[in-house]
């Protein structure tokens, strides 16, 4: 392990504004490496060989570390917020509670109290906690560059395995999540155990019902299951504006199976995935709809 006095890197910048961040990424371009909570980067492959590296760290800058209410009234949930805020958060937890969850089984306490969303969604994986359920909750990101923001639906922000449309010189300054009255979800994740696991399928589920048990929206978000978190569209439509029964909710788990495409690793086989898809969206919107 190299400490930090040691890591071989060729500078390392702590600026307190977002103009100073951004000057500095195009000042050094793919030389930068962009330092949130840490988790990720410092063991990055890589990093320990590459002397030329320059760290530039986003922790002095306080209008990352927001979760406030917008004056349109959508939530707004700063790139740098850790996943112990933004659980603990009383604004997520009473809007967004599938994410608040989320965020709290993100690895250990000492993990969660270092990482932030941000740099979850940043990382790009697959199995990120806190992806399905920005998904589900249809949330937007807010990027940030030189010639001034532009904001993306997070179901466009992942391009491919630990990719994104994050271009050189540009950081995610946080995410857009508006309320929906009527609407319920969760958050559900497997692993081979029950804290500090990579996810072998995680999934998140938002549902709107009516009196008669009728679902006038879904949204179905999986992770781990394809080379991007992924929202299972086709398996949607099979419930929405219909009255959810038993066998309409078997063909939705059914159909959101057929969605994915899994790969077979160290923690699970393809097949034990599929599998676990159905049995988690079953389970799930048996929940959300009361339909036993």
């Amino acid at each position: 392990m190299v400490r930090e006095n040691e890591m071989p890197i060729r500078e390392y910048f702590h600026p307190s504004t977002l103009y100073r961040v951004l000057n500095l990424l195009q000042a050094y371009q793919d030389k930068a490496k962009v330092l949130a909570g840490g988790t990720d980067l410092l063991i990055q492959q890589g990093l320990e060989t590459s002397p030329e590296t320059v760290v530039v760290s986003l922790r002095d800058i306080e209008d990352l570390r927001q979760i406030k209410q917008t004056a349109e009234g959508d939530l707004f949930i700063g790139a740098m917020a850790r996943h112990t805020e933004v659980a603990k958060s009383p604004l997520v937890n009473q809007y967004f509670p599938a994410l608040a969850k989320a965020s709290d089984w993100v690895g250990s306490p000492s993990i969660r109290n270092l990482a932030t969303i941000g740099g979850n969604i940043c990382n790009a994986s697959p199995s990120a906690d806190t992806a399905p359920p920005l998904l589900a909750y249809e949330a937007k990101a807010i990027i940030v560059s030189p010639s001034g923001e532009k904001v993306f639906n997070v179901e466009d922000f992942f391009t491919g395995p630990s990719t994104t449309l994050l271009k050189t010189g540009e950081i995610l300054k946080g995410f857009l999540l508006q309320p929906r009255s009527g609407w319920v979800a969760d958050y559900e994740k497997l692993g081979m155990r029950k804290a500090m696991e990579i996810a072998i399928a995680n999934a998140c589920v938002a549902t709107a019902m009516d009196e008669n048990k009728r679902c006038s929206g879904i949204r179905i978000a999986l992770g781990a299951v394809a080379p991007t978190p992924t929202r299972a569209k086709k398996a949607e439509t099979i419930l929405k504006d219909k009255s959810v029964t038993t066998e309409l909710i078997q063909d939705c788990a059914e159909a959101a199976v057929e969605e994915t495409k899994p790969i077979s690793d160290i923690r699970a086989s393809a097949d034990y995935r599929k599998k676990m898809v159905y049995f988690l969206l079953k389970k799930m919107v048996s929940n959300l709809a009361g339909v036993g």
